[in-house]
């Protein structure tokens, strides 16, 4: 009997220490729980795999994406991890990113939405893991690949029904001033 009034309240203390660390239960709350994620967040999608769960979120009062990665360590998940991606106003929008490498893992997602009617399908990825997905207008499409490999190293690009190249992902080409509002997509004027 004087064992469990030890036990019982070591175990809440433990409990309690691991959620105030950011240990939770599943990917999706530790997700939420994340520090750089409003509470206003709408969950948009969500990925998992072995161990981690990606999730991405639209903050409309901030006009911004958040792509939040949540790891397992044992049977707890935490979320310490998250990028950010502004609105834009272009006709193709990466809506979400994110590349990461962990002691469980590697993972790359990229998430994009098209809004350009010529657009047929978009290409992304690395050898062997070239991976082609049709697309529609005002479409999101995502790419999740078991590596990590910087977003613009999958080299993501839209084309047409006639398989004609319209736009790329990146930086502008011939410029050695690399700016981030510039890793965006780029029409080819061919």
């Amino acid at each position: 009997m004087k064992n469990r009034k030890f036990v019982i309240p070591l175990l809440i203390v433990i409990t309690l220490i691991f959620f105030l660390s950011g240990y939770r239960f599943t990917a999706l709350s530790a997700a939420k729980s994340n520090s750089h994620l409003p509470k206003d967040a709408e969950l948009m999608e969500q990925y998992e795999t072995d161990s981690f769960g990606i999730f991405l979120f639209n903050i409309a009062e901030e006009e911004r994406y958040q792509t939040v990665l949540s790891e397992k360590s044992g049977v707890f998940f935490r979320s310490s991890v998250s990028t950010d991606i502004p609105y834009s106003s272009d006709k193709i929008q990466t809506v979400g990113g994110m590349s990461v490498i962990t002691s469980n893992g590697e993972v790359t997602l990229l998430s994009v939405i098209s809004y350009d009617e010529e657009v047929a399908y978009i290409e992304a990825g690395v050898e062997p893991y070239v991976e082609r997905k049709e697309v529609n207008k005002g479409e999101r499409i995502s790419f999740l690949f078991p590596f990590s490999k910087q977003i613009d190293f999958l080299y993501p690009v839209a084309f047409n029904n006639d398989d004609k190249k319209l736009y790329y992902y990146g930086y502008p080409k011939d410029t050695n001033v690399l700016l981030s509002e510039d890793l965006k997509w780029h029409k080819i004027d061919e």
